[in-house]
């Protein structure tokens, strides 16, 4: 049985289903970490294509992180900010720090800070 992070990305972002085919066959921690990252990835790569229905995907996708966030434990929380808010940090810059934060979720948004300052 895959975990709570993997069953609610799988079932709410459909397109991360062909992001690690073997995922069934990786142990849960590090498929969490992996699906986690490359979800970030996703969203980066959906950010830098400036298209409005894609950063409305971004939006979408940041609501689902941000449940799994603030409904999740301390292993869930770990996990989100250092594979997904930590891949989205990377990519940061004065110029697109207002953007990012205006496509995250308010609640996402304290973790999001946290983790830019804490890297």
């Amino acid at each position: 049985m895959k975990t709570k992070i993997i069953n609610t990305i799988r079932q709410w972002v459909p397109e991360t289903a062909s992001l690690i085919p073997d995922i069934d066959h990786l142990d849960d921690t590090v498929a969490d970490y992996q699906l986690l990252h490359k979800l970030a990835e996703v969203c980066m790569h959906k950010i830098h294509s400036g298209r409005e229905n894609e950063l409305e995907r971004v939006q979408e996708i940041a609501k689902i992180v941000n449940l799994l966030y603030h409904r999740g434990n301390q292993y869930t929380r770990n996990a989100i900010e250092n594979e997904f808010l930590t891949a989205l940090s990377f990519e940061e810059s004065p110029g697109s720090l207002k953007m990012h934060l205006e496509l995250l979720p308010v609640e996402l948004r304290k973790g999001y800070i946290k983790t830019i300052l804490e890297n």
